[in-house]
């Protein structure tokens, strides 16, 4: 009896002894996370930190838009000069120092040719300070009188040197130098086929009739010829009556 006496007093001594302690670090705890919440000092420092954070969390700022401030003025003044019509101004200085380029002699050539009375003359124009020099040959009098006509209206031509040779049996000449320029091309042409080339047709031109001969296996060959000949400017028929079809052996 008297151990379990004292087994129950010490058992409530250790009790006594050991419940104020755990009591008061219980309200120590408590007044440690009460003044986290209620201390305006700490409140303060947490939020500190916590500003610092975003800041170094922070995007750069963003490059200011006045940086295309000039490139967007150039334009504006551009569009303002076009407006004003400035621009075209400008574009007309620079080419006012460029002259054209031109040629009294070519003037009056050009004018020559625009002339059906004499067109189909070669006629050499010479020019000095203010007179034009007109030589080669025509097959009137009333064709050399309008080539110096012509020549003496162009500005700046002072006076005229007719030098221009009538010969009357021009145009017959210049017929048969056309019938031979006219006998050239059929020529060509018939050259651009083979068919044509292996018949070998002999090509004559007089005032502007094409005449051909040989022999030949097939009509077709002599179709395509009288084709082929037709397509030259200047021709103005195609003979085929001297052209013999022959069957072979």
């Amino acid at each position: 009896m008297e151990m379990n006496v004292r087994d129950v007093k010490w058992s409530q001594s250790r009790r006594s002894g050991f419940g104020p302690r755990v009591t008061s670090l219980a309200l120590c705890g408590c007044v440690l996370l009460t003044s986290q919440f209620t201390n305006p000092t700490l409140a303060e420092s947490d939020q500190h930190y916590a500003d610092q954070g975003k800041v170094t969390d922070s995007k750069p700022p963003a490059k200011p838009q006045n940086e295309t401030l000039p490139a967007q003025s150039s334009t504006q003044d551009s569009k303002t000069k076009k407006d004003n019509g400035e621009e075209g101004t400008e574009k007309e200085k620079e080419t006012t120092g460029k002259k054209a380029v031109t040629s009294l002699i070519l003037t009056v050539k050009l004018a020559l040719m625009e002339d059906p009375r004499v067109f189909p003359y070669e006629i050499e124009v010479e020019a000095g300070s203010d007179e034009v020099t007109l030589s080669g040959k025509v097959s009137t009098e009333a064709e050399k009188a309008a080539a110096a006509k012509i020549a003496s209206a162009i500005p700046n031509v002072k006076s005229v040197s007719n030098k221009l040779e009538v010969v009357k049996e021009l145009p017959e000449l210049m017929t048969h130098k056309q019938d031979d320029i006219i006998t050239l091309h059929v020529k060509d042409r018939f050259a651009k086929s083979a068919t044509v080339t292996s018949a070998n047709f002999d090509v004559k031109t007089e005032q502007g009739v094409v005449s051909l001969s040989g022999t030949v296996r097939f009509q077709v060959i002599v179709l395509e010829a009288a084709e082929a000949a037709r397509q030259v400017p200047g021709v103005k028929a195609v003979k085929t009556d001297k052209v013999r079809i022959e069957s072979e052996g």
